[in-house]
């Protein structure tokens, strides 16, 4: 087993966002370029560009009060082939401060043909942090038919605050549960995905998007289906649909809220 593990801390200097600790093992990378003083960018990479069966990368992440920080990636996080059923892993374990923000918001995850794959993303909020969260997944390389072919997804996701629970999430994707391309499983589609928005800074954007899915009436022959829901300090948002692109374009569009304060949607220089 590979294990990657990687810290990053933000602080308040001089009035602006400061990246004070950045360090990664192998195979983990955390590459920070300078775009705004405003909010700290931070793309989390893999050298060979995913993960191989055994690997595990495990990231600490602490937003001080009042800084703004954004985790994306430079692609999709592949994940190869596990030939002998050894899991490929990643862990994120973050706190953010009061008045601050933290985006997580990477490319999606594909998995290849017969990968196996696991993740737990646990954040902590602090009374007044503000959190934007995108988790999702493709079904593989359509390019070569492999669609939902791999041997095991599964995903795990806890917010908490001072206060308690506010949000948990578990998805098992497993072919030992019957076919994931039968209709009576994901079908047609191709990509899901997941938005969570939390936290005070953000109400107005919350109402608006509540508002604005409730108002749609559901297809069930759409081919971009989302739901919302209303939880305590915000909106999470469920998206399935047959195109990436597609569902990677409307959670841009739900995010262009964050331009001002970040300098930038999280994949403003991708698309």
């Amino acid at each position: 087993m590979v294990l990657g593990k990687g810290f990053l801390r933000t602080s308040l200097v001089a009035g602006q966002t400061a990246i004070t600790r950045a360090q990664a093992t192998n195979p983990l990378k955390l590459l920070c370029p300078q775009r705004t003083p405003n909010a700290a960018w931070v793309y989390v990479a893999t050298f060979g560009g995913g993960l191989v069966a055994g690997d595990h990368v495990d990231l600490d992440v602490e937003i001080a009060a009042g800084t703004s920080c954004i985790l994306t990636s430079q692609a999709s996080t592949k994940v190869y082939k596990s030939p002998f059923g050894k899991l490929a892993q990643q862990t994120t374990n973050a706190t953010v401060g009061s008045g601050a923000l933290l985006v997580i918001a990477p490319d999606p995850i594909t998995c290849f043909a017969d990968a196996s794959y696991q993740q737990y993303q646990r954040l902590h909020l602090e009374p007044g942090a503000n959190l934007v969260f995108v988790d999702w997944l493709t079904s593989g390389r359509r390019a070569r038919n492999e669609c939902w072919k791999f041997s095991r997804y599964a995903s795990r996701i806890d917010i908490t605050c001072d206060q308690g629970p506010i949000f948990l999430d578990s998805i098992l994707l497993d072919p030992a549960d019957g076919p994931l391309e039968s209709p009576f499983r994901l079908g047609r589609f191709h990509c899901l995905a997941l938005l969570v928005i939390l936290g005070p800074d953000y109400q107005d954007v919350t109402s608006a998007i509540l508002e604005e899915i409730s108002q749609q009436p559901i297809d069930p022959g759409s081919s971009l289906i989302q739901t919302a829901s209303q939880i305590s300090h915000g909106v999470v948002v469920r998206i399935i649909g047959v195109e990436t692109e597609t569902v990677g374009r409307l959670l841009q569009g739900k995010l262009e809220f964050l331009s001002e304060r970040m300098g930038g949607g999280p994949w403003s220089r991708k698309w």
